[in-house]
């Protein structure tokens, strides 16, 4: 119930608030949202901690206004146009983490219970999704908004926000698992030093730092989901991408079993217009997929031909224990991993769809059947269309 809180914690969480070092602000940030959300304080303590929470808002260090904007949408006593009108300020911020998060809050409040359910749908509109939403429907038209288009529109903004969460999630992943590889890794040595290391500690080391590695993977897959691209496209070599990409996918896929024929037959001089570096990266999920299909062994064909109507396909083939229909219906959605004991994430097939279909304007199909391999078939636009621009 409001005011079940001691006095000595709302002492404890100003003074948090007020030092000097970040960490200990933000901590005492987090601590402050979760006691809000509660609903544990009265009038009194949110009447103390709101002017230090507007304050660290603004405070330099873009952990402090992430965590000062996911506080600001807790509050119930504060007069709600402040909380607004200062979301509305971090919406804008130049780091991405901040923005992001000011969007949740926003999002935060409008869903609480005591808040307006109503919001115009203008060009003004700070929060993201609205801002999408009015562009969609201004695109498609109001009274062309059917029952299938209003589907697309809420796949659209449901996407958004999956790639907002696994955005936020691959950042603190990773801010965790930088030092604990360190620890580890210092761990190994201390024990080595004072001469007690045996096999059953290294071996438990060894343990650890792999499954570190299959973490680092997963933050990786995440990041690249998640992330829009920036990057221009410009003219790329067809057989140095699929060189690449096979370098690539084959490291990925650590195998340490029978070895794999590799069969690669690509034209040279085939240029399209690409996003290099992401393509390779779809390329080589693929082919690291192919390599995990064939723990036994088995043989790898990458080939790729102009099809004479301004697009090249890539094909890549193995002799795997293939795919079942349902599987192939599962194969792009994310986290349907049939790896997932070895470190498989599942989402290596949707990021490659996604840089192929959403990317590059280009299709991506399977066919294959159980005990008879697989075959992923790519087709890629040489040039862009000028509207893609």
């Amino acid at each position: 119930m409001p005011g079940a809180v001691p006095a000595h914690v709302i002492e404890g969480l100003l003074e948090g608030l007020r030092d000097a070092s970040w960490t200990r602000k933000a901590d005492a940030l987090r601590e402050a949202t979760a006691l809000l959300a509660s609903g544990e304080l009265d009038r009194g303590a949110e009447d103390q901690l709101g002017p230090l929470i507007l304050q660290a808002a603004g405070d330099l260090k873009w952990e402090v206004r992430k965590a000062a904007a996911l506080a600001l949408a807790e509050f119930r006593h504060l007069n709600s146009d402040v909380p607004e009108r200062t979301l509305d300020a971090l919406l804008k911020d130049s780091n991405r983490w901040v923005s992001q998060a000011a969007t949740r809050a926003s999002r935060r409040l409008r869903s609480r219970t005591d808040r307006a359910k109503e919001w115009p749908l203008t060009e003004g509109a700070q929060d993201s999704t609205l801002q999408h939403i009015v562009a969609r429907i201004r695109q498609i038209g109001l009274r062309s908004m059917t029952p299938a288009r209003i589907y697309d529109l809420a796949t659209e903004v449901g996407e958004r926000y999956y790639r907002d969460l696994a955005a936020d999630t691959a950042h603190e992943i990773k801010t965790l698992l930088t030092p604990l590889e360190g620890y580890l890794v210092e761990l190994g040595r201390h024990l080595s030093e004072r001469g007690t290391s045996d096999a059953t500690a290294d071996r438990h080391l060894a343990t650890a730092l792999a499954r570190l590695q299959q973490l680092a993977v997963l933050v990786d897959d995440l990041h690249t989901y998640s992330s829009p691209n920036e990057a221009p496209f410009a003219p790329a070599d067809l057989e140095s991408v699929i060189q690449e990409a096979v370098a690539r996918g084959s490291e990925r896929a650590r195998q340490g079993g029978p070895a794999v024929e590799l069969q690669i037959d690509v034209p040279k001089g085939v240029v399209l217009d690409a996003l290099e570096q992401r393509l390779i990266r779809a390329l080589a999920n693929i082919i690291a997929n192919a390599y995990q299909a064939m723990p036994q062994g088995g043989s790898l064909v990458v080939r790729a031909r102009p099809m004479g109507t301004g697009f090249v396909e890539v094909t890549v083939a193995d002799t795997g224990h293939g795919m079942t229909a349902e599987q192939i219906e599962h194969a792009m959605e994310r986290f349907r991993s049939t790896r997932k004991g070895e470190g498989g994430t599942g989402l290596g097939l949707p990021i490659a769809e996604h840089i192929i279909v959403q990317d590059h304007g280009g299709e991506l199909s399977i066919e294959s059947s159980p005990g008879e391999g697989t075959k992923v078939v790519v087709v890629l636009p040489l040039r862009r269309e000028a509207d893609g621009e």
